[in-house]
């Protein structure tokens, strides 16, 4: 009686262990299958390669804007954002002189949605001077918003030095999203546009003029406009 008794006790308490040794299993592959999911890790690449192309067929020039130089992305930047696609660019307005660096870049959610230019510039001796903020910008009769945030010098008693528009579309509007990372797509166009903030009395500054004359061209282009195709594992 006793042997039986004792044997059901042990019985009665491997059960529940059981079940949640088997609980933190699926969980762990539950996290798996979401953060390779979120990293594009089973991109067909030959689906988005396509899409991708479209980002080195941008105009050099556009309205007062003329293209002073493209740049290849660095191959560390290339992993980190595990990039289908990417164009890097240097425009100059003919009228203003004003210069404005852009990047567009097409690739999985992921790192996509987390490499804000917060932390990027952060590492190269500026600070941001302040939140950053929703701006609307309006393009063919549809507002577009992108987060626009100005960057300093540490230390300096100095008015902003830089301006940073940025913003995502999943193949809808620019959005200036707090959290991408949780779109129900697999693919995010991001978009950057780095230049002076605007001089005292005016109300434009040299990116948001840029954009203004920049996105319809994307939108040509079908470039952050075209919803990316549902992607498969191979």
């Amino acid at each position: 009686m006793n042997s039986s008794a004792s044997n059901q006790d042990k019985t009665g308490a491997i059960a529940p262990r059981g079940k949640a040794i088997l609980l933190c299993i699926l969980l762990i592959l539950t996290g798996g299958v979401a953060h390779g999911y979120l990293d594009g890790r089973w991109t067909r690449l030959d689906i988005v390669k396509e899409q991708a192309e479209t980002l080195q067929t941008l105009p050099v020039n556009i309205g007062n804007w003329r293209l002073v130089s493209e740049t290849e992305l660095e191959d560390s930047a290339k992993r980190i954002l595990r990039c289908y696609g990417s164009t890097l660019r240097e425009y100059a307005n003919d009228i203003t002189g004003d210069q404005i660096t852009v990047f567009v870049v097409y690739g999985p959610r992921g790192p996509i949605a987390v490499h804000t230019p917060e932390v990027c510039y952060s590492s190269i001796g500026t600070e941001p001077a302040g939140e950053r903020v929703s701006t609307p910008i309006m393009i063919n009769g549809e507002t577009q918003t992108l987060w626009k945030v100005k960057f300093r010098k540490p230390d300096a008693n100095e008015p902003p030095h830089m301006e940073v528009c940025y913003g995502w579309s999943d193949g809808g509007p620019w959005k200036a999203s707090s959290l991408p990372r949780v779109w129900l797509t697999d693919s995010l166009y991001k978009i950057q546009v780095a230049g002076p903030p605007a001089k005292s009395g005016e109300d434009t500054s040299p990116v948001e003029d840029f954009l203004r004359e920049f996105l319809p061209a994307l939108q040509r282009l079908q470039i952050g406009t075209q919803k990316p195709p549902p992607l498969k594992p191979a």
